[in-house]
């Protein structure tokens, strides 16, 4: 376990609507020397949970959001209100974005440059059926995963790697 003093990474990994889908993206950050993971209680609406008072209570030298369908547009919208307390979010990692508001829009934003995240991920299932992903637009183009429906998508082993992977060479910077 990661005590206070040494968090170089705070972590908060947000689901969209009902069961956690993101648990193993959790699990996988938890198991990383320095990495605080945060996840909401909230069962079924995950994605209605407060990532900035969140990021803003557990101070850390990185910041990483991970969201995963109605999570990912919560997280995306966080970049840019983090910014209005001098935080810029170090990793971004959106997996399948759907739009809560406006109700299943087809776009989402990207943050403007001041708050966009240094890094930025996008994952997209190969079926997403029955959701209808977001584009993101003025966003890093996205990396389609064969093989994968919207809730599976976070259970990838692919994916998942490529996050820990992100996060690890995230916590080694300035070391």
């Amino acid at each position: 376990m990661t005590s206070i003093a040494n968090i170089k990474a705070f972590a908060a990994v947000l689901g969209g609507l009902g069961s956690p889908q993101t648990g193993s993206i959790a699990v996988a950050l938890s198991r990383l020397d320095g990495v605080r993971v945060w996840t909401s209680s909230l069962r079924l609406d995950q994605f209605r949970a407060d990532v900035n008072l969140a990021v803003r209570l557990f101070p850390a030298e990185k910041v990483v959001l991970v969201g995963h369908s109605f999570g990912a547009q919560r997280v995306l919208d966080s970049c840019s209100n983090l910014v209005n307390f001098n935080i810029r979010v170090d990793y971004l990692s959106l997996l399948d974005p759907v739009a809560f508001e406006p109700f299943w829009s087809r776009t989402l934003n990207y943050p403007t440059e001041n708050a966009a995240p240094k890094v930025c991920d996008i994952f997209r299932a190969a079926n997403s059926f029955p959701v209808f992903p977001a584009a993101i637009v003025g966003g890093p183009d996205p990396v389609v995963v064969a093989g994968t429906g919207h809730n599976s998508l976070c259970h990838n082993p692919s994916v998942i790697a490529s996050i820990v992977n992100r996060v690890v060479k995230l916590t080694k910077e300035g070391a």
